[in-house]
């Protein structure tokens, strides 16, 4: 039975018993209702949400249907079922009621995860989609010969490493988005193509001259559906009247979505965004947020014969789960690669005063310092010749040269002496010189947490705390109010559980592979992005165990913290149960904050309309 859905029946005057849904106000664990209406329900027979209200209307008719059969025996007179595919029973307008006007918003967004073919679901995934592929190795000949063609190894590596961030989930998390950039016909709408391939059902299209557009309230109503990655064929960028609200997408910030005819809501856009343009972006200064965003991608001009092309690409569709699986193992071996990435080939094709500095590179690298006097006069004379039809006024000029310098001084003393103004001194260079993205392997592999069989740090600071070995079922061997035994007095490469105090918290990650094993590698990885604290393996060997010392309140704190990492809390009569095989060697860390908290229960005063009614709830309170 629906959890929201009561079968109810009455009897009228011609002597006929109705069955008719009657809806219940509660929270709801099969209904969700998003910006005032209808969004989701759940589908126990595919093991999936469904956003298609039609859905959650069959799936009432077919509740009544199932009880009207069930009970059909023990009524006298004659039954009519009030359906509602039957618009004059008036079931429809009921339910349209209860969404739109008596529940209030609830829900969890839908899809926020790659599903694939042979993925296994429940309601926790929050799917309401598959893929209709699996995700594994295979052949990539056809791939690979129409990547390597189109695209240089360097911007075909930036592609795939986009689309590996989206396979593995965490794009999500990343602040980055994608432009091809180049001219028509050389490849841009072939890779979207078949980026729309891999991701069908997951992505939507999306309008970026509305996003830059700072009169359009309706931009975001094209992310509605909530989509992983967000595609434009032929986009532009050029004329960005404010960058804000791109910013904030790209950045998965809290934005406030208007949708026509709806209410408004909060949502955090977690998709990734890949545009197609032959038109450079505008990237208005050195300050902008676009720098740190995006990475622009350019073909290399290269083509395959038109039916060498026409078969290549047919021949992709049957390689989508093992590009997946390529992209996918590309982007875990470096995730970090593009942290620093700046695209100076679209900074170039759009900001003239970055263009007046390559101009002036080398006065500014030999005297590594300049006055604005000085400076001023080169500017002029650039714009001239470059015809630059907006020149920056002195003022915007003095800021802006700023931040091609590390110092800047009002008043400054030459090495012989003479007293100048406004003087810059300290050129970056850094901002022009080759970036080196893979120095980041090194540092990654350095911060990585290293697990040793060694004396464990845990075993002395919770030497006095009680502790009983295991059964065979692997539960305490006895009630803990009988428990006399300490830590200190177990073999711990037994198993056994500990009573650790309340504020004693651990965050295990459990993260598996494709194959649905845990995984060591991306235990390990994930683990040693948190504050550095003492750290022990799980029984498997597989799974990664930190230890915290929480200063705040532990009963508010909520078990889980995002897919297959929870935060164990050992309150009242729960202990801990390990079993010591390799650990570090750091002290249990404090922390104090960054762990996500359980929703707190509000009041519904509009339930209270009286004092009796106010003296009941008082009442139900534990």
């Amino acid at each position: 039975m629906i959890d929201f859905l009561m079968i109810s029946t009455r009897s009228t005057k011609r002597g006929v018993i109705e069955i008719y849904p009657k809806f219940i106000i509660k929270k709801s664990s099969d209904l969700m209702i998003r910006g005032g209406d209808f969004y989701a329900i759940w589908i126990e027979g595919r093991g999936l949400w469904s956003t298609d209200e039609q859905d959650a209307l069959q799936l009432i008719d077919q509740e009544l249907d199932r009880y009207a059969e069930e009970n059909r025996q023990s009524f006298e007179s004659n039954i009519k079922v009030l359906h509602m595919w039957d618009a004059e029973s008036g079931m429809i307008d009921s339910w349209h009621k209860y969404c739109q006007k008596q529940m209030r918003d609830s829900f969890h967004m839908l899809d926020e995860k790659l599903i694939f073919s042979n993925t296994k679901t429940n309601k926790k995934d929050y799917a309401s989609k598959k893929l209709s592929y699996p995700l594994e190795a295979g052949d990539l000949s056809a791939y690979d010969k129409l990547m390597s063609t189109l695209y240089t190894e360097e911007e075909r590596h930036k592609i795939e490493w986009a689309i590996g961030s989206i396979v593995s989930g965490d794009s999500k998390k990343l602040h980055k988005f994608m432009v091809l950039y180049g001219a028509a016909g050389t490849g841009k709408s072939t890779v979207l193509n078949i980026i729309q391939q891999l991701f069908e059902g997951y992505y939507s299209v999306f309008d970026a001259k509305a996003l830059g557009s700072s009169s359009n309230s309706f931009a975001l109503e094209a992310f509605k559906s909530n989509p992983l990655v967000a595609i434009q064929h032929d986009g532009d960028l050029s004329k960005i009247e404010d960058n804000t609200r791109l910013n904030s997408l790209v950045s998965h910030e809290l934005m406030t979505v208007n949708e026509k005819f709806r209410s408004t809501y909060a949502n955090r856009f977690k998709c990734f965004l890949f545009m197609g343009t032959n038109k450079p972006v505008k990237i208005t200064d050195a300050k902008s947020g676009l720098i740190r965003r995006l990475i622009d991608v350019s073909p290399s001009g290269e083509k395959l014969g038109p039916s060498e092309y026409k078969t290549t690409v047919k021949q992709v569709d049957f390689e989508l789960g093992a590009i997946a699986y390529h992209c996918q193992e590309l982007y875990l071996s470096n995730p970090g690669k593009y942290d620093d990435y700046i695209p100076i080939t679209m900074i170039g094709a759009s900001n003239d005063f970055y263009n007046f500095i390559i101009d002036s590179y080398h006065v500014f690298k030999k005297e590594d310092g300049t006055t604005l006097k000085a400076a001023w006069e080169m500017y002029k004379n650039y714009c001239d010749d470059a015809k630059v039809t907006f020149p920056f006024s002195q003022r915007i000029f003095k800021e802006e040269l700023k931040n091609y310098f590390h110092d800047y001084k009002e008043r400054f003393n030459l090495d012989d002496g003479t007293r100048v103004r406004s003087y810059y001194s300290g050129f970056r260079t850094e901002k022009f010189d080759d970036q080196k993205p893979d120095d980041d392997v090194k540092k990654n592999e350095i911060s990585l947490i290293q697990f040793d069989s060694q004396k464990s740090i845990f075993d002395e600071d919770c030497a006095d705390c009680f502790a009983q070995y295991a059964t065979s079922k692997e539960i305490p061997s006895e009630k803990w109010d009988n428990t006399t035994s300490k830590l200190s007095e177990l073999d711990t490469s037994r198993i056994h559980y500990v009573k650790v105090p309340e504020n004693h918290i651990v965050i295990d990650f459990d993260i598996t592979d494709e194959e649905g094993n845990k995984s060591f590698e991306r235990n390990v990885a994930e683990a040693s992005k948190w504050p550095p604290t003492y750290a022990e393996l799980s029984k498997s060997g597989c799974g990664v165990h930190l230890h915290y010392i929480y200063t705040g309140d532990v009963s508010r704190l909520s078990r889980i913290y995002d897919d297959h990492i929870e935060v164990k809390v050992f309150a009242g009569k729960s202990s801990l149960r390990r079993k010591l095989s390799k650990c570090n060697n750091l002290p249990i860390a404090t922390i104090s904050s960054g762990l996500p908290l359980k929703g707190e229960k509000m009041v519904d005063f509009k339930g209270i309309k009286s004092e009796k009614g106010l003296r009941t709830s008082i009442k139900k309170k534990p």
